[in-house]
């Protein structure tokens, strides 16, 4: 009985480790570009641009700084992230998704003004990772408090 006591005990312990483990890892962000909902461009710029996504949707687990633009990894895992923008004034839009300053993805369309380009893609990141989107020198983009954006969500810890 003793025996059993004790195995019983641990299980449980066991248990709301994982339980409190699985609390922890819940990690999601959205963002828009511009908290206006005014038609609001930005760029061309004659340099690269750092975006700054500044109306926050989401942001379970607050990983995710709407004055820096960059999402601080909580936590290693798999992590899907994404980024849409639509081409503002100057006709074209290039941008790159950033992984401590390594290139990840890009959206690239010049189409014209008003069209949009969107990527995304499973990463696996580590506690600290930063994400950051950057805009290429030249290019510019527009939103409306809701149609260009960043945002990502942790699909399962590692």
């Amino acid at each position: 009985m003793r025996v059993l006591l004790q195995q019983l005990t641990a299980r449980v312990e066991k248990l709301e480790r994982e339980c409190e483990a699985r609390g922890k890892s819940k990690v999601a962000f959205a963002a828009s570009l511009f908290t206006t909902e005014e038609w609001t461009h930005r760029g061309p710029f004659n340099i690269e641009t750092e975006l700054v996504f500044k109306k926050v949707t989401t942001n379970i687990g607050n990983a995710y700084n709407n004055r820096t633009g960059i999402f601080t990894v909580p936590m290693k895992g798999l992590y899907y992230i994404r980024f849409t923008g639509c081409v503002g004034n100057s006709g074209s839009l290039n941008a790159v998704l950033l992984k401590n300053g390594e290139k990840m993805f890009a959206i690239y369309n010049t189409v014209g003004s008003h069209s949009s380009g969107s990527n995304g893609m499973t990463l696996v990141l580590e506690e600290g990772d930063q994400l950051w989107v950057r805009l290429w020198s030249g290019q510019s983009i527009f939103d409306q408090s809701r149609l260009s954006t960043f945002s990502g969500f942790l699909v399962f810890p590692m």
